[in-house]
């Protein structure tokens, strides 16, 4: 018995809860369409001809950190995503201590 028959009303209540969290970002951070358009053409410039290879820890945090960016971007101020922005900055410097001393 698939699962949505099993606890339908609990389903019923996820996609509302969902659908209320996105809607809720959406309004803080701007619609997920425009967001990820946004996300997309940054991470775009970073990878560039290299999607062939696999992604570097370093060009992953980079990417987060242009995604905080733009979230910061669209809401300026905001305490949550400037922290975010401060720790993914700070585990750029922890990967080059690393990669110059991985002992």
């Amino acid at each position: 018995m698939p699962c949505e028959q099993c606890f339908p009303q609990a389903m019923k209540d996820n996609e509302i809860f969902i659908d209320e969290l996105i809607h809720t970002k959406g309004l803080k951070y701007g619609h997920p369409a425009k967001f990820f358009r946004q996300v997309s053409k940054a991470w775009s410039a970073i990878l560039g001809e290299i999607l062939d290879d696999d992604i570097q820890p370093y060009q992953a945090v980079a990417m987060m950190l242009m995604f905080k960016t733009i979230r910061y971007n669209n809401l300026p101020g905001d305490g949550d995503t400037l922290l975010d922005i401060k720790g993914y900055t700070k585990i750029l410097s922890i990967l080059e201590e690393f990669e110059q001393d991985p002992t």
